[in-house]
């Protein structure tokens, strides 16, 4: 099974560099032209099924990307809750207790840590090879964001070490394919 991994388009707070979490924005001008350069290079792969999370931001991405596929809204693969956190930048996010924590599931402020990511992208994990144990050649589209990202590239690389997976960064509406 192949999984095609894509970030969404930009979004202000990508360009202002602060961590928007779960907020429902949209995606800017740049970030609709970018989602209409991945829907050129796409339209040629034939999907066997689209997932999308729920943020306002993928699902406008889905739309511009694969408007003809119906996809599947997952709260699995949505973006990390921040909790209390609001307005830091990821620089700032990173030097929080615990929030590249790979045992404890959240911050003091109720965050979302690495170690819970990592659970719910492996439960989607799981849930994708049972229901496509049948088909071994299946291509999955995954639109999403860059915390999930991150864990699907820790988890595909066997990253063990808080620190580690902190190297991968997934650009908006840069597509990364997985063998699973």
């Amino acid at each position: 099974m192949k999984l095609y991994v894509i970030r969404h388009g930009e979004t202000l707070s990508n360009l202002s560099g602060v961590v928007s979490g779960r907020s429902d924005e949209g995606l800017t001008e740049n970030g609709i032209k970018q989602a209409q350069e991945l829907n050129r290079k796409l339209e040629k792969i034939s999907f066997d099924a689209v997932y999308v999370s729920p943020m306002k931001r993928t699902i406008e991405t889905a739309n511009i990307i694969v408007p003809e596929y119906q996809y599947v809204i997952d709260e699995r693969i949505a973006e990390r809750d921040l909790g209390s956190i609001n307005n830091r930048t990821i620089d700032e996010l990173w030097e929080l207790p615990l929030w590249n924590s790979l045992t404890e599931k959240r911050t003091a402020e109720g965050a979302e840590t690495f170690a819970s990511g990592l659970e719910r992208v492996e439960d989607f994990l799981a849930s994708l090879k049972k229901q496509f144990s049948d088909k071994k050649d299946a291509k999955i589209l995954l639109i999403t964001h860059s915390f999930i990202s991150r864990c699907l590239w820790a988890i595909k690389h066997g990253i063990s070490e808080d620190s580690d997976y902190t190297k991968f960064h997934h650009k908006n509406n840069e597509i990364v394919i997985y063998d699973l």
